[in-house]
């Protein structure tokens, strides 16, 4: 299985969560752009706001953080 990574800026977080139908609301946490109330979460349940955003896992839209916990469960999956 060919894994695919994308490396990008922290300047291109919006324009990116913007092709996943998803913006950030005003207390900057990643919400549905056609339901903002409707918050995305982290593999454990919890709110994503814009600075930890560390990506979306392949085959769904797992958000995952940019913190070295996050980063270490994605690496044992």
């Amino acid at each position: 299985m060919e894994s695919i990574s994308l490396t990008f800026d922290s300047s291109l977080k919006k324009e990116i969560l913007g092709f996943f139908d998803k913006e950030i609301n005003d207390e900057n946490i990643i919400v549905e752009k056609n339901n903002p109330q409707q918050q995305v979460l982290s593999v454990d349940g919890q709110e994503v706001k814009i600075e930890e955003f560390g990506g979306i896992r392949k085959g769904s839209e797992v958000f995952i953080k940019n913190d070295l916990v996050s980063l270490m469960r994605l690496s044992k999956q």
